[in-house]
């Protein structure tokens, strides 16, 4: 049975098992959050303020959830209150975290992760299993030795990503562009889809890649196989593989030559608990793009659509996820 908390100062601890839940909603500053052993999560403010001043606190025997009160809001306009914290959790905790323009950083984690931010930087590093994030403008670097599913959106920040291998991979972005370097292993399916974004692949294995794009360049450095088609052309790299889709209205698609080693995976002896026994989240169904991207808006008009969003995000009226959709539709990523 939940309960509300007034905190103890600058720390809080609570048990929430080794699978529990840790949500966070916050409107500026930094928190980093790293996996641990055992089954309790702790917060501390390293900025000595009072936790039950700055959020609303709820607690059960299976979860831990900080909202920053009302009183502080979370406007990206304003200069509002920034929050600076460390958070320990269990490795195969699920964990939710929102901001409007605060920076993130999380490690060692296996369980559900869902990281949610407007304008601030996102790091991941040493994360297993399935990963679904979102900016607005900040830029998205994940950094690992553990297989990821990756499901992930921005509209203006570049993604980063150098992992062993990617199980899945659904990425969509407007104008950041894109680097990964990981070998594409598994079912999938594997996406990306920019508006003008350009995509850089390390090319350390076979692949395939089908691309639609209107004026976008599709080039390698490897040697590979070039078709052509109707609305399509076909990239192969090596020994046919996993197949990418990548649909883009200006977007260049390169694959790059790899120029150092590949980021070595985790050995069995060497994981976690949690990393060995905590299976995948649930998947999430694949978008569907259409064929042909819809037109963005006038840029008169898109800027002030783009502002009412931003204003609506800042009132409280929208979500940071919702805010991410309704931006990417004025720019016309595909859905």
């Amino acid at each position: 049975m939940s309960k509300m908390s007034k905190g103890t100062g600058t720390s809080l601890e609570q048990r929430i098992g080794p699978r529990g839940r840790f949500v966070l909603k916050f409107a500026s500053g930094e928190v980093a959050v790293k996996g641990v052993e055992g089954d309790t999560a702790r917060v501390r403010s390293l900025d000595d303020e009072s936790l039950s001043d700055l959020f609303t606190i709820e607690v059960g025997d299976d979860h831990l959830e900080l909202r920053q009160t009302e009183k502080f809001g979370l406007g990206i306009f304003g200069r509002g209150h920034g929050a600076e914290l460390e958070v320990e959790v269990p490795h195969g905790a699920t964990v939710s975290v929102e901001t409007a323009s605060g920076d993130i950083e999380a490690r060692d984690l296996s369980g559900a992760k869902r990281f949610r931010t407007a304008s601030g930087e996102v790091s991941l590093t040493r994360l297993a299993g399935g990963v679904d994030v979102e900016t607005v403008s900040g830029e998205i670097e994940l950094n690992g030795q553990a297989p990821v599913e990756v499901l992930a959106r921005t509209v203006s920040g570049d993604v980063e990503m150098r992992v062993p291998t990617l199980r899945k991979l659904d990425l969509g972005t407007t104008s950041g562009d894109i680097r990964v370097d990981a070998e594409l292993t598994g079912q999938g399916p594997f996406a990306i889809r920019t508006i003008s974004g350009d995509v850089t692949v390390v090319g350390r294995s076979g692949f395939r890649v089908e691309a639609e794009s209107v004026t976008g360049d599709l080039s390698s450095d490897l040697p590979a196989k070039r078709e052509s088609m109707p609305g399509r052309k076909v990239l192969t790299i090596g020994r046919p593989g996993s197949t990418l889709a990548f649909r883009s209205v200006s977007g260049d698609f390169h694959v790059s030559q790899p120029r150092d080693a590949a980021p070595q995976p985790l050995q069995e002896e060497t994981m976690t608990m949690s990393d060995r026994t905590i299976p995948a989240p649930p998947e999430p169904p694949a978008p569907r793009a259409p064929n042909v991207p819809p037109a963005p808006a006038p840029p008169g008009d898109a800027d002030a659509a783009r502002l009412a969003v931003l204003r609506e995000l800042e009132r409280g009226d929208i979500s940071v996820a919702e805010a991410t959709d309704k931006l990417a539709r004025l720019e016309g990523v595909p859905g």
